[in-house]
């Protein structure tokens, strides 16, 4: 029995290629062999990569072996998504950052004794600690405030 026959038979596993999805027969494959699932096939010059839910996305190598779980989603370009900081727009190419990472967008970073802000519509804002992941999405707005206040100093 060919490998071909013997993957024909194990179940499928449903991910996720560029936002389409795909079934895939067996549990292991390589990045190359996801750049030839996806339809168009995706170009060895386009790099592929690996969407971690809540951490940051992993580049993948062609040789590399993926053991495959229900809904893995994986992309080959990075979408460009625009924040804002204190109404300054920053453009990133990351689906998450750290709230230490947000930090680092303005030139000067933000101050230490700032504190940075989720600006949330219709409910409470947020606040984004340091080590805080935040999942982006385009035209999100933040703003600093002052960090501690405190009444009676001088």
């Amino acid at each position: 029995m060919s490998h071909a026959d013997s993957t024909a038979h194990e179940p499928s596993v449903l991910i996720f290629i560029d936002g389409h999805e795909y079934k895939v027969h067996g549990h292991r494959v390589t990045a190359a062999d996801l750049r030839q699932l996806a339809r168009p096939p995706i170009a060895r010059d386009r790099q592929l990569w690996l969407d971690i839910p809540d951490a940051p996305d992993q580049l993948l190598a062609d040789g590399e072996n993926i053991e495959l779980r229900p809904d893995m989603r994986f992309f080959s370009e990075p979408h460009p998504v625009t924040l804002y900081i204190d109404r300054t727009a920053y453009t990133v190419t990351r689906k998450r950052m750290t709230g230490d990472e947000m930090r680092h967008l303005p030139t000067p970073p933000l101050a230490a004794d700032r504190d940075l802000w989720l600006d949330r519509i219709d409910e409470q804002d947020k606040k984004i600690a340091d080590d805080d992941v935040v999942r982006l999405h385009d035209a999100m707005r933040f703003f600093t405030a002052p960090g501690r206040i405190n009444p009676g100093a001088r």
